[in-house]
């Protein structure tokens, strides 16, 4: 998923990096971890850090792989989420190639905010609607939140390249390539998403009861009414 430089344009790359300064502004505004969110922020970082490393090489130039937007994203919240994906995707790029330096807007774009942010607003969505506690209902939400992660973030990338004049293949070629492969992959995404986030809240519900985003699962809330009565 991650866009090499020479694929897409200045006129794509350069509304992508404009619209990633405004998240990164505004995450940095925002952003809040408690004490001890901020050892988990650094354990997620370098978690998908080298999970991202696992690519499969797929047609138009560009790769499949984990992405863990979601996990990150629904963990820590929106905003430290950006920030964590753009650590990541900043150190492969200057490290190790892997993105390009001038399509680094678009590949945050992606990855860091519509696979952080999307999943994030699902969650919350599907959060009110069935008020899951523990159990399949829950395993399902974060489920559909991880596989939108990956699958929307593949469709964002694959429109930018199908569309880019610069790109050796056309939006009928990389766009189903993009979204097939990130289909399966945001499904073993997703098991990985479920289980991670399930541990912790059997091993460090205290860490979640901060999250901006799971700590609003009905579970906290009673029992933060709990304590209080």
């Amino acid at each position: 998923m991650h866009l090499p430089d020479g694929f897409i344009p200045l006129s794509f790359a350069i509304p992508a990096f404009i619209i990633t300064i405004v998240f990164w502004i505004i995450s940095f505004k925002k952003i809040k971890l408690s004490e001890k969110q901020v050892p988990m922020m650094g354990l997620l970082t370098a978690l998908f850090f080298a999970a991202m490393f696992i690519n499969i090489p797929i047609i138009g130039g560009t790769t499949a792989h984990i992405l863990g937007g979601a996990a990150i994203g629904l963990i820590l919240g929106p905003f430290a989420g950006l920030i964590s994906m753009s650590i990541i995707l900043v150190l492969q790029a200057l490290l190790f190639g892997d993105g390009g330096l001038i399509a680094l807007g678009a590949n945050v774009l992606n990855m860091g905010i519509i696979g952080v942010f999307i999943p994030c607003i699902i969650f919350l969505v599907l959060n009110k609607l069935f008020k899951p506690k523990m159990g399949i209902s829950l395993y399902a939400i974060i489920f559909t939140c991880a596989l939108f992660s990956n699958v929307l973030a593949a469709i964002a990338a694959g429109l930018q390249v199908g569309l880019s004049p610069l790109a050796p293949y056309g939006l009928n070629v990389i766009l189903p390539a993009m979204v097939t492969h990130h289909f399966i992959i945001g499904i073993v995404e997703g098991i990985v998403t479920v289980i991670l986030i399930i541990t912790l809240l059997v091993l460090r519900p205290d860490v979640l009861e901060k999250s901006p985003i799971l700590g609003k699962l009905s579970i906290f809330k009673y029992k933060t009414k709990s304590e209080e009565a």
